[in-house]
């Protein structure tokens, strides 16, 4: 069997053998003092594993299945972590939930990341060329451009990469305009001419090792490469760059820094030197550039039980089983430098309740739904006990049929009352009256329009 057939075997084997798969199933119901969510794993989950998600509930159902009551903060059962809030009034309630899946969204760390993966990188290519070229008296021009452009450069480059498997998720055609914009980086630097542009997209593996001599020579101050073609000989084909590489491992702090490692793990002296091959995966995989063919997939299904239409949320409502549903299907990336490149998988909902009884009963009608019942909710929220306790008596006070427009707009709490309604103090209560009198215009607003539509007919 020639080496690309067993490569190719070895590759079938392991579509054939598939990844490794985990599927989370949570159900959550609302209830007077917070959520109730029941999960179940399928899937790679080892006993171990799932252990772990035992000790977070308070029921285990069976092997694979978990329930639970919670109040604000959901269990990081999925790898992540999860908020569920409710901001009470005696207006209604209005309910948030919020949960993150698998992932990081640090983005410092993740740049930082790519910095230092790419610096891992670049210095292992600058000692790698130093040791084919350093010896030449133009070789400090090329030290240069590498220790500054090209590191500078290969980090851009990673974070459009990065920046376009974000958006990706988010609008289509992504991947083209991206690609362009890589190419145009390109020429715009002076790495590649608009005449080579093609000889990158298509060409022969002969004609990118020309143009990659050329380029080193050029960096070097050589306008023909054949003037150092002796010297670029480690960059003619694929079988000279890999002697090269092989050659200048052993001479590497890395190489020397491993081997130590081994005598003493092996308590050996005389223990065998380590593969260059293990040495250079070892520099690729510190860089961040770990290779995972199959990577783990995630699946993360969710249904949260609403008692009314979501005014905000990322999933799909169903109307029916009055529940929001969200379905994703997630890989983490095959190369650690960009390690889930996309955001972390992320869910929201939010929903308004209006209490119907106490609306009619001091309004007439219901006036607060979904986002100006939130606002009035969170900025209730905010007040302290004794201002609180002003203003829902103010409200239990209103009736309709009486001027509640008049009354609303007269209103100050007993703090600014002292102060002198003229006087450049905060008015606290300002949001909340401008919730409710918009909410009463709104009903006028409607009543007149009927009233003109009988009057046209």
């Amino acid at each position: 069997m020639t080496k690309h057939s067993y490569l190719k075997f070895c590759v079938l084997l392991l579509i054939i053998a598939g990844c490794e798969e985990y599927k989370y199933c949570i159900e959550m119901k609302p209830f007077s003092g917070g959520i109730e969510r029941k999960l179940i794993c399928s899937g790679n989950f080892s006993d171990e594993e799932l252990e772990c998600i035992a000790g977070l509930y308070e029921n285990r159902i069976n092997r694979n299945t978990f329930s639970g009551r919670f109040d604000a903060n959901l269990p990081k059962d999925a790898g992540g972590a999860g908020f569920y809030t409710s901001f009470m009034s005696n207006m209604g309630k209005t309910t948030v939930y919020s949960e993150r899946f698998q992932g990081d969204d640090d983005l410092y760390i993740k740049l930082n990341q790519i910095n230092q993966g790419v610096d891992q990188l670049i210095d292992f290519v600058i000692g790698w060329l130093e040791y084919e070229l350093g010896d030449d008296p133009n070789f400090d021009e090329l030290h240069e451009f590498c220790d500054n452009n090209l590191r500078r450069d290969c980090k851009n480059f990673l974070y459009y990469l990065w920046l376009e498997q974000i958006l990706s998720e988010y609008q289509d055609d992504v991947q083209e305009e991206f690609g362009m914009r890589a190419m145009h980086y390109l020429l715009e630097r002076d790495y590649i001419s608009q005449k080579e542009v093609p000889l990158l997209l298509g060409g022969s593996e002969k004609a990118v090792y020309n143009f990659i001599r050329r380029f080193v020579a050029g960096k070097m101050g050589y306008s023909d490469p054949n003037e150092m073609a002796e010297r670029l000989k480690f960059l003619s084909d694929e079988e000279h760059l890999e002697q090269s590489i092989e050659r200048y491992i052993p001479a590497t702090d890395l190489y020397k820094k491993i081997w130590e490692a081994k005598k003493i793990e092996e308590s050996d002296p005389n223990a065998e030197p380590p593969e260059t091959g293990d040495i250079l995966s070892s520099v690729l995989e510190e860089a961040g550039f770990e290779f995972n063919l199959f990577p783990p997939t995630y699946t993360i299904e969710v249904k949260l039980n609403c008692d009314s239409v979501p005014y905000t949320s990322n999933g799909r409502w169903d109307g029916e089983a009055q529940q929001v549903v969200w379905s994703v299907k997630t890989n983490i990336c095959c190369f650690n430098i960009v390690e889930a490149p996309s955001l972390p998988t992320y869910f929201y909902c939010s929903w308004s309740t209006p209490d119907k009884k106490f609306q009619e009963e001091h309004f007439g009608r219901v006036i607060l739904i979904d986002e100006d019942l939130a606002q009035y909710c969170i900025w209730k929220e905010n007040l302290d006990e004794g201002k609180s306790k002003e203003w829902d008596s103010f409200v239990l006070s209103l009736s309709p049929g009486e001027d509640l427009e008049g009354r609303l707009n007269a209103f100050r709490f007993s703090v600014d009352q002292q102060k002198g309604l003229n006087a450049e103090v905060s008015d606290l209560a300002k949001e909340l009256r401008e919730l409710i009198l918009a909410g009463l215009k709104a009903e006028k607003e409607n009543k007149d329009d009927i009233k003109t539509q009988t009057v046209e007919k």
